[in-house]
């Protein structure tokens, strides 16, 4: 059985859960790295590439249970008996589908700018966008980024995605594994519907202001999963809510873990 790779710092305070950071879609570990280092003070903080991302195996199964399994072997492990989730995105609904199936193993729960809900838009552009790069003809990151630039025109977006461009025995290669990304696409914008218990612990949601990830809309599919849930909504941030408003978002996560 595969073991996703992982990144740990910090030390666990008394009484402190550990925490454990869930990268969204096209990201890594090293996404939470500004957070991370403010919560490192304080916990155990376990930072782990999901499949099919950063340095962890690839596999075609891109589905909701699989990749919450991957993270009970994580913490199965790493000696974790239970631990307070932050998951961003993709990895706020690998979170959510865990604190529903493994309530248990599910402290406290943080999603980040994401609802459990199907979302009717899709990520082929970007995919399409990576995959017409000749990598063999590939001279330079700075390259890469010049020929995105034609298709992808925000300029963040693009820094972002080529942080998974990486030289491995003289020749560039992405560590996402974009055809499973792209033949599950459907399942990633999708999230489990099967009549299931609600997670009875605390949860708080936090949504950015300029993003439509989360809307009035999904309040009550919230609430009816995660009926402790706190909503919060961060001014002036986009769908990056953590890179974008660190502050703010330190303040909202740092007050929701001290309240018992």
């Amino acid at each position: 059985m595969h073991a996703l790779h992982y990144r740990e710092s910090g030390e666990q305070a008394s009484g402190n859960s550990p925490l454990l950071f869930l990268h969204g879609l096209f990201g890594s570990a090293s996404n939470w790295g500004r957070v991370v280092s403010h919560f490192s003070a304080t916990h155990r903080c376990i930072l782990p590439d999901l499949r099919n991302h950063g340095r962890s195996f690839h596999t075609s199964d891109v589905g909701y249970q699989a990749q919450a399994d991957d993270l009970i072997r994580l913490m199965n492990h790493l000696g974790i008996e239970s631990a307070n989730f932050i998951g961003h995105s993709m990895g706020g609904k690998v979170a959510m589908q865990l604190a529903l199936e493994y309530p248990r193993r599910c402290n406290k729960l943080v999603v980040v700018d994401i609802a459990p809900v199907s979302y009717r838009h899709g990520f082929g552009e970007i995919i399409d966008s990576l995959r017409s790069i000749d990598l063999d003809l590939l001279g330079s990151r700075q390259e890469a980024d010049n020929l995105l630039a034609g298709r992808l025109d925000n300029p963040g977006l693009r820094g972002f995605l080529l942080q998974n461009l990486v030289r491995d025995n003289g020749r560039w290669t992405w560590r996402l594994n974009l055809d499973a990304l792209a033949q599950g696409q459907q399942e990633i914008v999708g999230f489990p519907v099967q009549r299931r218990r609600p997670f009875s612990g605390e949860s708080l949601f936090i949504a950015g202001e300029k993003s439509g990830y989360i809307n009035y809309r999904d309040h009550g599919v919230i609430q009816s999963l995660f009926p402790g849930a706190t909503i919060v909504t961060i001014p002036g941030a986009g769908h990056w809510v953590y890179a974008e408003k660190p502050v703010l978002f330190i303040e909202q996560l740092e007050h929701f873990l001290r309240a018992s």
